[in-house]
C-alpha cells in the first residue's frame, strides 16, 4: 500500500500553475484510495506561506498528501529543460499496473532511472494490450499523418492536467495508438504540469521533426492559468 497521494506543480515568478485543477485530481485520487485531504482553501494558504518565504523565477511545488490526512510541502528552484528529450520504448510494463494516480513512493520513478542508465531521459511506456501510454514522467503527444494526438484514458495512463486542458481547447485528439504506430510518429511533444511542453527529439534512435508552432500553442494556453 502505498503511503499517500502527490502532486507536482510548477510555479513561475510566484504564481502558481492550475492548483484547482491538481487538488481536484487529488481529492478524486484520495477518494479512491480510501482517505480525505485537506481542502482547497487549506492547501491553497499553505502554498502561499511556502512560496512567499522565498522567491525563485521558476520553481516547482510538490504537495504530498498521506493517508493520515497531513500536507506536506517541498518547494524548489526548477530549470526547465531546453534540450529536446530522447525517448526509449520500455515494452515490459506488468499487466496489473496502471498509473492512474500519482502515489509515492513512485513506481515510475524506476523506470525513469532505467532509461537514463540506457542513455536516454526518459522511456515510452507501452502496455501489455500493446497500446502506447505515456513515459515515466508525462504525457505523450504526438503527430501522425499531420494530426496532433494523445492516448486515451483506458490505455492506463494518469489523467494529466495539460493534457485536459489541450483537449477541451481542441489543440489534441484523443485515440489509441499502438507500438506499431511509432514508427509513424512525425513530432512528438512530453507535457506535464512542470515542463508545459517539451519537444521529443528522438525515440529509440530515430530523429523526429521539431513542431515550434504547436509546442507555443500550448505554452500560451497555460500561461492564462498563472496563478490559478
Amino acid at each position: 500500500m502505498s503511503e499517500g497521494i502527490f502532486e507536482t506543480i510548477r510555479v513561475e515568478d510566484g504564481q502558481i500553475f492550475g492548483l484547482h485543477r491538481h487538488h481536484c485530481r487529488a481529492k478524486e485520487a484520495a477518494a479512491a484510495l480510501g482517505f480525505e485531504i485537506p481542502t482547497e482553501d487549506h492547501v491553497r494558504a499553505a502554498t502561499e506561506e511556502v512560496i512567499t518565504k522565498e522567491y525563485f523565477p521558476l520553481a516547482r511545488i510538490r504537495l504530498r498528501f498521506s493517508r493520515t490526512g497531513e500536507l506536506g510541502i517541498d518547494y524548489e528552484l526548477y530549470e526547465e529543460p531546453i534540450a529536446p528529450a530522447s525517448l526509449m520504448v520500455f515494452d515490459r510494463r506488468n499487466p496489473d499496473f496502471q498509473l492512474r494516480f500519482k502515489e509515492y513512493p513512485y513506481k515510475n520513478y524506476e523506470i525513469l532511472e532505467f532509461a537514463k542508465s540506457k542513455g536516454f531521459d526518459d522511456a515510452i511506456l507501452v502496455a501489455p494490450d500493446d497500446q502506447v501510454a505515456e513515459t515515466s514522467m508525462a504525457t505523450l503527444a504526438v503527430k501522425i499523418d499531420g494530426c496532433w494526438i494523445t492516448p486515451p484514458l483506458n490505455s492506463g495512463i494518469l489523467n494529466g492536467v495539460v493534457r485536459a486542458l489541450c483537449i477541451e481547447s481542441d489543440l489534441l485528439k484523443v485515440r489509441k495508438i499502438l507500438a506499431s504506430d511509432l514508427i509513424n510518429i512525425e513530432s512528438a511533444l512530453l507535457l506535464s504540469s512542470l515542463r508545459n511542453a517539451q519537444h521529443v527529439g528522438s525515440i529509440s534512435g530515430r530523429e523526429l521533426t521539431l513542431d515550434n508552432q504547436k509546442r507555443d500553442e500550448i505554452h500560451r494556453l497555460m500561461a492564462g492559468f498563472k496563478g490559478q
